[in-house]
């Protein structure tokens, strides 16, 4: 659950109660409508001027509006579409149904309702009624708000529980791509209604973790022994030996000696790979010594025979020598059997394998985690104790208790005892930390039993502000600020915020706010006909998507006005977008993407990039409806409401003429007409540009008819001119859908109607 701390009941654009002013602290923090300043604002509670109480009943004038116009049909229990009007008496009621609320006043200012054929409102009562119905659901009392609203536990989606494995064990861990995919609630991924944990991801979590820990800490265990050749042309030979270093030849008794040293006193195998031809009464006899000491004389019995031997040797550390002698040469030429009148060694191979593996030089990873290594035994457990502090409250993301850090000891300590080795029993701690749940989840203390609210602790604040910002756990700077308390302070948390913004992490959350808000994922899935379309490939739908990308980054870093999503007269392309978009006047050459200006062009802000116009279309024709709709919903926040089930679609329907004059056949149906009026000409606007963006002036051979009608009366032709309506007539409204957007990515939940303080 999230409830706002004690000093985000303090208003960042606070008012003065006796002169309603903004306070001069907040004039220099909103300077400007700007990203920095709309941050700020997620994180803030405002306090706004009271206007309608949710006690106030309905007032007499729109109730005797709602009741001459819309009781007839919507006036009962068996109201048409099951929607009772009736039922809403106090303003408290409406807003706890504002989506039905808001389709009532989208259907009333389009004139779908009351229908024509039955009664009209007049222009004035339209009007008074929609305006009497938006400041119902906006103008809030806020003193009536005492709790921001309520979050479910939310676990970390794929995209955080990679980031936070990263940033904190500095593994990328590209398996978490293999997790199940997120559910999306009102458009994101982060919210925590949908954020379910099925069984078999709960199984992918524990292989994960196993990899995770194995790729963090390097145990003897995971390495395997490398055997070491003793090359044979290195040997020193003494006697009737022939060294050509392919092979050891023992014609006569002889001693082949190799030379090294040994650097740490450890256990090995020495492999010997040998052969011996027979003679006389008895097998070839082979010692072998290490420095002074006989280690085994082996018989080789076979005749001709390659034999494998291996004897466990324990070297000291320092210079040693290994030694191989023939020890019992023999020579008989008046033998009768020819091949056995002369004993003979023949060595082919020796190694040297240590039983142990050598572990390799710590990585930067490793010296990460091990921040502290025991130098002797006796220092194992005091270390491991420390290291399970330390990291278990950088994944659980707060100050851990003794308890907890104890009950991880005790799985540290029982694999000690049974016998592995310090490094794997601290693999097997770090496991029970990345499958614990105070690490897959976000984690925050119950509401108090009075149902009020309860100010965020320090640890929760910052779990919150670094997943919205950074989109992964805190680090340490923001840890030791709350562990401090100091985030409690305004000023204090403003200049985290500041850190936080400046530091580049905080572009992840520009990619990841943008690309769901704007639906961009929606490219990865876009199949355009590649018979219309050659050459619209999947690293052109990219380049699509990271034009929108950079272009988001650049309003974000530079603090521009969010208006300039709108309005901006530049964008940013490399030459295979520039090649597409048909710019090749513009000299833009290789993959490097290249901010360029827009002046003169047909183009500008989010409605003339490729990747919007491509996402709203089909994969044979543009749709005017998904694009009308993506406005409505991603500019506006506004969206319509599903279609009737019983309309036939517009594919399924028998309907002549261009697709403007098939839409427009379409609209003929009073329950279509409601949101169609309102998406269509949105869409039709665009008609211009083609369905993967490029720019247009004709279709089939007949001039592209670019114009449009908003139900209010507001007509447009082209991109240009609904950009421009959107800018003088929903200004306010856009603003306002971009804070909720962003609001709802922030607190990963879906907004309520006393959240509009907050959005105020």
């Amino acid at each position: 659950m999230i409830l706002k701390p004690k000093f985000l009941r303090k208003s960042v654009c606070s008012r003065c109660p006796k002169t309603g002013k903004i306070a001069r602290s907040s004039i220099r923090i909103l300077n400007r409508i700007g990203w920095v300043a709309l941050l700020t604002v997620c994180l803030s509670s405002s306090v706004v001027s009271a206007q309608i109480k949710n006690s106030e009943t309905i007032a007499a004038d729109f109730r005797q509006l709602l009741e001459a116009s819309c009781f007839d049909c919507h006036g009962d229990s068996d109201s048409e579409a099951g929607l009772d009007l009736s039922f809403f008496k106090t303003v408290g009621e409406l807003r706890q149904a504002k989506d039905v609320w808001k389709n009532v006043q989208r259907r009333v200012l389009s004139g779908s309702m009351p229908p024509a054929d039955y009664k009209t409102l007049t222009e004035s009562d339209r009007i008074a009624l929609a305006s009497w119905i938006e400041r119902a659901l906006t103008d809030v009392d806020c003193s009536e708000m005492t709790v921001a609203g309520q979050v479910t536990l939310r676990r970390l989606n794929r995209l955080e529980y990679r980031n936070s494995i990263r940033d904190l064990l500095l593994v990328d861990y590209n398996g978490a791509e293999a997790f199940l995919g997120d559910d999306v609630g009102y458009g994101f991924d982060n919210i925590g209604d949908v954020l379910s944990m099925p069984p078999i991801l709960l199984e992918k979590y524990l292989t994960a973790a196993e990899e995770i820990s194995r790729q963090v800490i390097v145990a003897p265990e995971d390495v395997a022994a490398v055997e070491t050749p003793l090359p044979l042309g290195e040997w020193s030979i003494e006697g009737g030996i022939n060294n050509d270093g392919g092979r050891l030849s023992f014609f006569s008794n002889g001693t082949a000696t190799f030379e090294f040293r040994a650097l740490t006193a450890k256990e090995y195998v020495l492999k010997i790979q040998a052969m011996g031809q027979q003679a006389g009464d008895e097998p070839v006899k082979m010692t072998v010594t290490v420095d002074k000491n006989r280690i085994k004389r082996i018989n080789l019995a076979e005749h001709e025979a390659l034999e494998t031997i291996e004897l466990p040797l324990k070297l000291a550390k320092g210079n040693r020598k290994i030694k191989i002698s023939f020890d019992n040469d023999f020579y008989n030429p008046q033998a009768t059997d020819p091949d056995h009148r002369d004993r003979n060694l023949a060595v082919h191979k020796i190694s040297l394998t240590p039983k142990t593996a050598e572990l390799p030089e710590p990585s930067a990873v490793q010296k990460n985690f091990f921040f502290v290594y025991p130098e002797k035994a006796s220092d194992e457990a005091d270390v491991a104790k420390r290291l399970v502090q330390f990291w278990s409250s950088h994944l659980f993301r707060r100050a851990t208790q003794a308890e907890e850090v104890a009950q991880i000891g005790e799985i540290y300590a029982s694999a000690r005892q049974d016998g592995s080795s310090f490094e794997q029993s601290m693999q097997y701690a770090l496991q029970a930390m990345l499958v614990s749940p105070k690490f897959l989840y976000k984690v925050e203390e119950p509401p108090p039993s009075s149902g009020g609210p309860r100010p965020l602790n320090s640890f929760e604040l910052a779990t919150n502000l670094s997943y919205f910002l950074w989109c992964s756990a805190p680090d340490s700077e923001l840890l030791s600020a709350a562990n401090s308390k100091d985030l409690q302070g305004d000023h204090l948390l403003q200049a985290q915020v500041k850190r936080m913004l400046d530091d580049p992490r905080a572009q992840r959350m520009v990619d990841n706010f943008s690309e769901q808000w704007l639906q961009l994922r929606g490219l990865d899935r876009f199949e355009p006909d590649p018979q219309r379309f050659p050459g619209v490939d999947r690293a052109l739908l990219q380049d699509l998507r990271a034009e929108t990308q950079a272009f988001c980054r650049e309003i974000f870093n530079e603090n521009l006005s969010l208006l300039t999503l709108l309005n901006a007269d530049f964008t940013f392309v490399n030459q295979r977008l520039a090649k597409h978009y048909g710019w090749e006047d513009m000299g833009i050459t290789g993959d490097t993407w290249q901010r360029v200006s827009l002046a003169g062009r047909d183009r500008g802000g989010l409605l003339t990039q490729g990747s919007f116009l491509t996402v709203t279309s089909n994969p044979t024709r543009t749709s005017p409806v998904k694009r009308g709709k993506w406005i409505l919903d991603n500019l506006l926040n506004e969206p319509p409401p599903p279609a009737p089930p019983d309309v036939v679609p517009l594919e399924d329907q028998q309907l002549t003429g261009t697709f403007r004059q098939q839409l427009e056949q379409h609209r003929r149906n009073p329950s279509c007409a409601s949101c169609h009026d309102q998406m269509d000409p949105l869409g039709l606007a665009l008609e211009q540009f083609d369905p993967v963006g490029r720019w247009r002036s004709e279709e089939g051979g007949a001039a592209i008819d670019a114009s449009g009608q908003l139900p209010s009366g507001e007509s447009f032709v082209g991109a240009e001119q609904l950009r421009q309506v959107l800018l003088d007539l929903k200004r306010d409204q856009f603003i306002r859908c971009v804070v909720e957007k962003m609001l709802t990515y922030a607190l990963g939940r879906g907004l309520r109607y006393d959240d509009q303080c907050t959005v105020n």
